[in-house]
């Protein structure tokens, strides 16, 4: 019978995309600002697999290296989307970071990342409101009061057995 690390593994190895929803030290979803004319959206870190085939939690773990300039203290696999209109197969991974949001905007002025980031503090109320992609992991977070405490929550899909 296999385990749970190999039925994780079976499960992300057809994955196509890579997504982190990173939380800082303080609490906060940090995610990335885009302003398409005159509407702003935010959206998690994302990275596709690319032909190499790389593990997707060392893909996860690049992301965080690259785009916030730390790494993470836990990093879990907490969901498996299948192919959609907006995304294809895809591994969502929650990010428990070792710095606080204001060392993660401060790295930003220092030339790190391309795409600037932005740490939120909300609530559900307020997160349904904004425009956060994709969707799919914005509604995994809405269940409940603290959608970065709830990122931190999701239940491990990789536990070791």
């Amino acid at each position: 019978m296999p385990t749970a690390n190999q039925l994780a593994a079976q499960a992300t190895r057809s994955v196509q995309r890579v997504y982190v929803i990173p939380v800082s030290a303080d609490g906060r979803l940090i995610l990335q600002r885009h302003l398409a004319g005159v509407h702003t959206y935010w959206a998690y870190l994302s990275m596709a697999r690319g032909a190499l085939r790389t593990d997707p939690a060392t893909i996860a773990r690049r992301l965080v290296r690259v785009h916030l300039g730390g790494q993470a203290r836990q990093m879990r696999l907490v969901h498996i989307f299948g192919p959609a209109r907006s995304h294809p197969r895809a591994a969502v991974y929650a990010a428990a970071l070792t710095q606080t949001a204001a060392e993660i905007t401060e790295s930003q002025r220092d030339g790190r990342p391309r795409t600037p980031m932005q740490a939120l503090t909300v609530t559900t109320e307020t997160f349904g409101t904004l425009d956060i992609r994709p969707y799919e992991i914005s509604r995994l977070l809405a269940e409940g009061a603290d959608p970065a405490a709830s990122a931190l929550t999701l239940p491990d899909l990789t536990i070791n057995g």
